[in-house]
Parts: structure tokens; C-alpha cells; sequence
């Protein structure tokens, strides 16, 4: 029999101090809006869709993909480069994107701003001493967040060397140049904390780290990478982790229809499901795509607490 999906809740519903309105004006500058976004959206979807089938067919008839996966977009982005962090350059590249039933045409440069204040309210919630991101890119969402929480103790890990060094880079100046700290949605109480994120470079699947020296530990689109150590990687997360576990991931249960399940058969995506993390010790507190998420994946965001 196969297993049900973990129930999606509302934001409205979550314990947490947000609401849409601070998502949508994380994201605005970046949404590309009336004929023209309309326009946008349909070209980008049809696009996405042909593709889709095209790897569908490949795939039947024995053929190697004939593309390579994508970047993580923002979090392989060059973090120093002012072009790509640019409110007043506005969209560029609008892609077709969702929010429950609406239809936007957002710019992938629109995500990580939209998640910081998710992110913040989460921790805000939990207010944990040490915060560990798995696979961080270019340390965008730790630059986003170490500002607003001065008093925790960040750490960033990511296998490419380019991103550990990307975001190094980027503490070696005085202060956070002037495109990040505009980009950034969150007030800042320390502008200098971002000097204080610890980045190395790592494996998620053999973490460098002791049993349990995490309060939090989350992830944002890495494991959907990680499908082939899946399994070694959630279980070194969970190991590290001595309170709760966060993950914007692609997880099944938000991917089992239309598109986005045609998106999940022909891509080499993160297969696990919400309820299977407990196969790891880690217990599902709740679960939410209850914000901007690309058409054709389903990315919710899920807060676990770990049992073992």
C-alpha cells in the first residue's frame, strides 16, 4: 500500500511570526507582472513541459539525457558579483512559478530573499545556540541570517570549493558589499556578524562534525542533488543534529501529480518522503509549501525533531 502523504499546512496555521505579506515583499522586486508576465509564465512553462517529455522519451527509449542537471541558481551564483543580487536590475530571466493557485513570473534571483524571512521565523521560533547548513553554495542563506541572529553561532559546509571560497571572499571585506546588504530582506542588529560564519568544505554524507554538536541543522535544495547518497546524507544530518532538522526540499509528497510528478520521473531528483525521515530518528513537526515554489517542482519546506 503506498504511503499517504504528510498533511501540507497553511502559513496562517504554523507557529510561527509571519505572514504572506513579508513574503511577497521579499520577492517583489523580482516578479515580472501583468501582460507581460502573463506572457513570461506560459512561454516558460511550455518550455519546461517539452523538455520534460523529451527526457520522458529519451528515458523510454534507452537514450542518455540529453541536459545536464540545473545549478542550484542563486546559491551557485557568483555571490560578489553585484549583477546577480540586483533589486533595481528587476527580473531578468522570469520563470514560471506558483503560489497555491497564483501564477508568478519570478525571477530565480527572487528565492533566496524570499526565503530568509521563513527561515528567520523558524529560528526565531526555535532560538537555537549552534545552526549548521548542509551543502550552503555561496553562503547566501547564512549571509542572509547570521545579521538578524548575531547571538548564534553559524556554520556552513558545502562540497565545491568555489562556493566555500565565494563566500569567504565575501567576509574578507569589512563589511557585506553594498548589492547583499540591499538584497538581504532582514534587519540587520550586528552587520558584522557575517564575519563570524564558520564556511568549510565537506561531504554531506561523512560530515566533520560531533554526535549531536547542532541545535539546528537545515538545508535548502541540496539533497534534491544528493539522491544517490541520500540515505548516508540524511543520516549524518540527523546524527550532527541534537534538536530539530529543517529542509526545503523536493520531497515526494508535494511531487505526485501533473507536471511536477512528469518533473520527478525524468530528473534524478531527492526521492525521499516527509514520513520517511523517521526511518533517521527524526519525527515530521510539520510541513509547508505555503510560498513561491517553482511549477514544476514542488519544494515544501518540513521542521523535524529528533526522537533517537
Amino acid at each position: 500500500m503506498a504511503q499517504e502523504p504528510f498533511p501540507l499546512t497553511p502559513l496562517e496555521q504554523l507557529p510561527l511570526m509571519i505572514d504572506h505579506d513579508a513574503i511577497e515583499e521579499a520577492y517583489l522586486p523580482f516578479l515580472l507582472d501583468g501582460r507581460a508576465g502573463d506572457k513570461a509564465w506560459k512561454s516558460d512553462f511550455a518550455r519546461r513541459r517539452r523538455r520534460a517529455l523529451t527526457r520522458m522519451i529519451r528515458r523510454i527509449l534507452g537514450l542518455r539525457p540529453d541536459e545536464k542537471l540545473p545549478s542550484r541558481g542563486d546559491r551557485r551564483a557568483a555571490i560578489a558579483d553585484p549583477g546577480n543580487f540586483d533589486l533595481a536590475g528587476g527580473p531578468q530571466q522570469p520563470g514560471a512559478w506558483k503560489w497555491n493557485n497564483r501564477k508568478l513570473a519570478l525571477d530565480a534571483t527572487a528565492a533566496a530573499r524570499l526565503r530568509a524571512p521563513l527561515l528567520a521565523a523558524v529560528i526565531d521560533r526555535l532560538r537555537p545556540a549552534k545552526v549548521l547548513e548542509v551543502e550552503c553554495g555561496n553562503g547566501i542563506n547564512l549571509l542572509s541570517l547570521a545579521g538578524h541572529f548575531p547571538e548564534i553561532a553559524f556554520t556552513g559546509i558545502d562540497v565545491t570549493r568555489a562556493d566555500i571560497e565565494a563566500a569567504k571572499k565575501v567576509q574578507a571585506g569589512e563589511s557585506l558589499p553594498r548589492h547583499l546588504a540591499d538584497y538581504i530582506p532582514l534587519e540587520f542588529t550586528d552587520p558584522k556578524a557575517f564575519k563570524r560564519i564558520a564556511f568549510q568544505q565537506g561531504n554531506a554524507a561523512k560530515l566533520p562534525f560531533g554526535d549531536g554538536e547542532f541545535d539546528l541543522v537545515f538545508t535548502v535544495l541540496a539533497a534534491e542533488q544528493l539522491e544517490l547518497i541520500r540515505d548516508q546524507a540524511l543520516a549524518e544530518i540527523a546524527r550532527v543534529s541534537r534538536g530539530y532538522v529543517l529542509m526545503l526540499e523536493p520531497f515526494r509528497d508535494a511531487n505526485l501529480k501533473g507536471v511536477r510528478r512528469l518533473n520527478a520521473l525524468t530528473r534524478d531528483y531527492f526521492r525521499g518522503s516527509i514520513k520517511g525521515l523517521e526511518r533517521f530518528g527524526l519525527e515530521p513537526v510539520w510541513a509547508t509549501e505555503d510560498f513561491p515554489q517553482e511549477a514544476f517542482v514542488g519544494s515544501p519546506l518540513v521542521l523535524a525533531h529528533k526522537v533517537r
